[in-house]
């Protein structure tokens, strides 16, 4: 009778006890055992016998165990052959690098040795599988498609309207290469995937978290050759992370590899994406990165970090060689891939979120878990040169970054919650190629007009337009257009978002010094050609700008205001008179950015009753078909890619600056630009509705409607015989109601609109101060009980950003020194809930037309 074969189990290390006390163990556990002192002699043992399991160090003399394990994966005959290691080096990074090299374990000495028998039981029973899988995946080096990728192409061809000749090398390309062709069919393999996935109805990811890898149902070189991972879902759920699902060989492997009584699990993604986990903990030099990170010289930031707590924390030099570093570079990378304009790191209670501001508006990406998240926001604040020792305070900084061989400036600004350090990264390429103001959306006609005001040399040419409206884009499309090389052109900007060639850029650094107002003296004396102001602020800024541009010399400045007349009003409040701006000004151009239809996936429709309604008011020319949005990978299935300005040119010919100098109401002189045939914002988008480039109710939604509202009260007005406070008029008071009870939310937000509020909603202080940061709003209603960001702390981070938005507390507490602390803080009233619908409107009301009549008092001064 035949004795059973006992497993064998080949034991790599150095250090002569271990050895032998392990070789004593297992032994004892009924395995046969062969040792060897260093990794060369294990490689010579390897010739002569096929171990089941490894067990390997990592420090050796002669040769280090990641090489030994490498030399292995290199072979054939020993790629699929287990490799536990055992060793004292137990941080994260060397376990991440112990697993990128093909190990399936990592054990810690010294340990329980019950824990290394359980772990050799467990690994000789994924042996067999992966001898099995071993010889079934060499049995054949080629493997076939499905029928389906036949219908994939067709699939692909038509979603991309391809020529005849990119359709034919489509056609004639094995499913082995699709991923090939894709820069000739003119998409990314990003895309490639998420058509694959929209074809095959699969969930597409572009992440992979690589604490949920599980590289042991699999072994690494059959992930490294089929480009495949198992992934660690909820409830001990597993699916696989494949990049080619028209693999017929490849599936049918895997569904025998799957727990039988289990539905097989497929998730698509691009290879880069498994490629980059499968390297990801390997320090290389020859693994090149797709993105190189120039870390930030501040030394005034840097001499404040005490070297002992950044390594007591999270040092410098450990961040470049953890795991977090694949995580920070997968997130830059998928921010360009996706054309993020802004990436935002928040923490929660149980994790951190990842969201992306994508045309505009914030999409949740990713989530990770509490303890990454902290790092890979203490990494960003290192390389941004922020001090990780103090994350209570707001901070700013900045880092360079080549990201698919684009450069890009990172801005990072971080600031506090109750749960963690919370980071927006703005990412910015201010080496790229100006757009020309066609492809921002003008009409030939304004860009003409454009171009000639470009040519004078002397006057203003003022931008305006709400805050993310592109007007700073616009004035770098226009700056372009000037030869610096014959022309001195000045810039003072805050910060620097673009270079432009020759010009003399410079910045205001108010933390060290170099303030706006000082900035702005400086360059009055240096004699430019042209000057850029990148904001007018305030009366002085508005002073210089108009004294500037009538001595000779052509400016450009932007201001935030709703269109160009109302620029008018604003600028008087900024004290500069109607006849200065009659002989200063050439012209006003104001602005917007809206969302453009996906040109993949729009839709083509017969107009409906309720669109003729919404455009009829602004044209008579009204369209048989319009566009609506659909949603394919190529836009993230939103129905939108991008987004396109709208424009209105006032031109100060003699006709408008007599109108201006004779000082009509702003509503006389919007009358007389559109009677003239002006070519008002109204106009524009109408027009692109007609190209298909915009749906209807977007449209009217964020611009006619405006428009509407503008016109009706100007006529009321005006049969009234009222005065007209011309800025406020179309415009609702803007409330920001800030609380976690939703509750609470629904209520303030039905009974404020009931009263012809414009209400926005969030749920504690950090979406609060991103909101602020991205538009402006008459009052904030704060609870002061939030789990993120208290409502005390939303106010103090206010006060230290500048933000002069009124605060009414809104709460339950009832102690009196929090509300005298809330006082303290600048809010301007305290109302404790519950809720007295009448007492807080009338409340409200009184606090908006005192601030109303602050600010107008203000403003005469």
């Amino acid at each position: 009778m035949n004795r059973p074969v006992k497993p064998l189990i080949l034991v790599v290390d150095d250090d002569q006890d271990f050895l032998r006390i392990t070789e004593r163990l297992l032994t004892k556990s009924n395995y046969d055992v062969i040792t060897a002192d260093s990794a060369l002699k294990g490689l010579e043992v390897l010739k002569k016998a096929k171990p089941d399991i490894i067990l390997l160090d990592v420090v050796m003399p002669d040769m280090g165990g990641y090489e030994f394990c490498t030399k292995l994966q290199a072979n054939a005959e020993t790629a699929y052959i287990p490799v536990i290691f055992v060793t004292a080096l137990g941080e994260e990074k060397n376990k991440a690098r112990a697993f990128s090299v093909g190990a399936v374990d990592h054990f810690v000495k010294p340990s329980k040795k019950e824990i290394l028998i359980e772990k050799i039981k467990l690994h000789l029973k994924i042996n067999v599988q992966w001898e099995k899988l071993r010889k079934d995946t060499f049995k054949s080096a080629v493997s076939i498609g499905t029928s389906d990728f036949i219908e994939f192409k067709e699939f692909l061809s038509n979603q991309l309207n391809l020529s005849p000749d990119k359709k034919q090398r489509l056609a004639a390309t094995p499913h082995t290469k699709i991923y090939s062709i894709s820069s000739e069919i003119g998409i990314n393999t990003r895309q490639m995937a998420q058509y694959i996935a929209n074809f095959m109805k699969l969930p597409y990811t572009s992440y992979i978290d690589p604490e949920a890898v599980d590289l042991c149902t699999i072994p690494p070189p059959f992930s490294r050759l089929n480009l495949v991972l198992v992934v660690k879902g909820e409830n001990a759920a597993h699916s696989f992370v494949v990049s080619n699902p028209f693999d017929l060989e490849l599936i049918g492997t895997l569904d025998k590899l799957n727990h039988p009584s289990k539905l097989l699990i497929l998730v698509v993604t691009q290879p880069e994406s498994i490629e980059a986990i499968l390297k990801s903990g390997v320090i290389d030099e020859s693994v090149k990165s797709p993105i190189d990170i120039t870390i930030s010289k501040d030394k005034d930031k840097i001499s404040k970090i005490d070297e002992q707590e950044i390594t007591a924390e999270f040092s410098p030099a450990e961040i470049e060689k953890y795991p977090v570093v694949y995580i920070a570079n997968n997130i830059l990378y998928a921010a360009v891939s996706e054309r993020a304009s802004d990436i935002h790191i928040e923490p929660k209670k149980t994790n951190f979120i990842i969201r992306f501001r994508i045309d505009g508006d914030m999409r949740d990406m990713f989530t990770l878990k509490r303890k990454t998240g902290a790092m890979l926001i203490s990494r960003f604040m290192v390389i941004g040169g922020l001090d990780i020792t103090d994350k209570r305070k707001p901070q700013d900084g900045t880092f360079e970054a080549t990201i698919d061989n684009r450069n890009f400036k990172l801005r990072l600004a971080s600031t506090s919650t109750p749960d963690g350090a919370s980071l927006i990264i703005r990412l910015l390429e201010p080496y790229a190629k100006s757009r020309t103001l066609s492809e921002l959306g003008m009409t030939d006609e304004q860009v003409n007009i454009m171009i000639n005001f470009t040519n004078r040399n002397q006057g203003l040419i003022l931008l305006v337009g709400p805050t993310g409206s592109g007007k700073t884009t616009t004035a770098y499309s226009l700056l372009s257009q000037i030869d610096c090389k014959v022309r001195s052109l000045i810039s003072v900007e805050d910060p620097v978002e673009y270079r432009i060639p020759f010009a003399n850029q410079q910045q205001v650094n108010e933390p060290a010094g170099v303030t706006f107002e000082a900035v702005l003296k400086s360059v009055v004396r240096q004699d430019p050609d042209i000057m850029f102001l990148g904001e007018i602020r305030d009366q002085y800024s508005a002073r210089v700008v108009m004294d500037f541009a009538s001595t000779g010399h052509l400016t450009l400045g932007t201001l935030h205001t709703a269109n160009t007349t109302t620029a008018i009003f604003r600028l008087e409040r900024l004290g500069i008179s109607r006849g200065i701006m009659s002989d200063v000004i050439l012209c006003v151009v104001a602005q917007r950015l809206l969302k453009k239809l996906c040109p993949h996936c729009k839709k083509i429709v017969p107009i409906t009753h309720e669109e003729i309604d919404m455009l009829s008011s602004f044209t008579d020319e009204i369209p048989n078909h319009v566009a609506h949005p659909v949603g394919c990978p190529r836009c993230n299935n939103t129905g939108y890619y991008g987004r396109e300005g709208i424009y209105e040119i006032l031109n100060f010919d003699p006709e408008i600056a007599k109108i201006v100098r004779s000082t009509a109401p702003i509503s006389e002189i919007r009358d007389f630009t559109k009677k003239k045939a002006g070519y008002l914002i109204s106009n524009h988008p109408i027009e692109k509705v007609k190209n298909l480039f915009f749906p209807p109710a977007d449209v009217y939604r964020n611009v006619l409607v405006e428009e509407t509202k503008l016109v009706k009260e100007i006529s009321e007005k005006k049969k009234q015989d009222v005065t007209i406070d011309e800025e406020e008029i179309g415009k609702k008071k803007s409330i920001l109601v800030v609380d976690d009870d939703k509750d609470i939310q629904s209520i303030l937000k039905v009974l404020l609109e009931n009263h012809d509020y414009e209400v926005t909603t969030v749920q504690d202080g950090v979406d609060a101060i991103i909101n602020l940061s991205e538009r402006k709003y008459d009052l904030i209603i704060s609870d002061i009980n939030m789990p993120n960001l208290d409502g005390f702390k939303l106010i103090d981070i206010m006060n230290q950003k500048g933000i002069q938005t009124p605060v009414v507390f809104l709460t339950a507490n009832t102690k009196m020194e929090d509300e005298a602390r809330g006082f303290e803080l600048g809010a301007v009233d305290y109302i404790k809930k519950p809720i007295q619908k009448e007492i807080l409107l009338a409340r409200i009301k009184r606090l908006l037309e005192n601030t109303n009549l602050v600010q107008k008092g203000s403003s005469k001064k």
